[in-house]
């Protein structure tokens, strides 16, 4: 192991000590005046060699679909790193569920502090059930990049810890098709699921074509790779009522593709269990709505793959 990994690990090691919530990266910012916004937080980012793909005002439509809302703003972004992101993808194609992750950057009425929510490499891991340090790496990056854009920024210790939970925290579906047949056969496959998508009231916040990144980069392993951040306006607001930082899950990213030579094209998508272990949400109310969204969207890719 080189030097420089060596100090990275170090690095998280010490930082994990000091840390109290190991899943959960929470930014606390006085900001007062409201000068820090959820747009000069992505043009930061952008400015730092981040791609914000996606950043999205969700305290506009809680105001306009439920009247109220306990925030001055709410936003969710979809980011990644673009270094990071290929080699994670090149690496084990399930880190692709993490390209884009996303930011929660939020406020809430009458509250002097700004928020900046992301998950931490242990929980990324930890639902991939994948170690690798390029995770670790991607986490000292982003920890330097914040406080470099924030210097005033604290860490927020959150008052509680993760559920254990012996479920899968991801979901991957696979079915044989040849591959010259993979492009027409995805083609029919999102004409149903986007039908069903919306009648199942999703949204898809956001859309990449992971694919025409790598070919920009020369790499042509894939016939498709595309990604979908999926959002559900009523779960992320009851959600982020309790707990603000469940917006660093959302919108959660599906991904589909099929790898040359395969003849097979793959869904992977975060699933509901991810969320509950890592929020540790006890919730009875809150806990039916998540597990009745996480039935209705196997059923909306079951249905669009059969």
């Amino acid at each position: 192991m080189s030097l420089t990994n060596r100090i990275i690990i170090l690095m998280v090691f010490l930082i994990g000590i000091v840390e109290a919530n190991s899943n959960i990266l929470v930014y606390k910012i006085v900001n007062k005046t409201h000068e820090i916004t959820a747009e000069s937080v992505a043009a930061g980012l952008e400015k730092e060699g981040y791609v914000v793909s996606k950043n999205q005002d969700m305290n506009g439509p809680y105001l306009k679909q439920f009247g109220k809302s306990t925030f001055h703003s709410y936003n969710l972004m979809s980011v990644y790193q673009p270094e990071f992101a290929k080699k994670m993808v090149l690496k084990d194609v399930k880190g692709g569920i993490f390209v884009p992750f996303s930011v929660a950057v939020y406020q809430k009425n009458k509250e002097d502090s700004i928020y900046i929510a992301l998950l931490s490499a242990r929980a990324q891991q930890r639902i991939l059930k994948l170690h690798d340090n390029l995770f670790d790496k991607l986490e000292v990056l982003n920890k330097s990049t914040i406080k470099k854009l924030f210097p005033q920024a604290s860490l927020v210790k959150l008052p509680y810890e993760s559920l254990e939970n012996s479920k899968g925290f991801y979901t991957k579906y696979s079915f044989d098709v040849e591959d010259e047949d993979a492009s027409d056969e995805y083609d029919d496959m999102m004409m149903m699921m986007q039908g069903n998508i919306k009648t199942g009231g999703f949204v898809v916040a956001n859309y990449i074509n992971y694919n025409e990144v790598l070919k920009d980069e020369d790499i042509n392993d894939y016939i498709f790779y595309h990604s979908y951040s999926l959002c559900k306006l009523k779960i992320i607001y009851e959600l982020s009522k309790k707990t603000p930082e469940a917006g660093s899950f959302a919108p959660c990213t599906m991904i589909i593709y099929h790898k040359k030579g395969s003849n097979k094209t793959e869904i992977i998508s975060l699933n509901i269990n991810s969320l509950i272990s890592i929020l540790a949400l006890k919730d009875k109310s809150l806990l039916d709505m998540l597990n009745s969204t996480q039935k209705a969207m196997v059923s909306i890719i079951q249905d669009s793959i059969e």
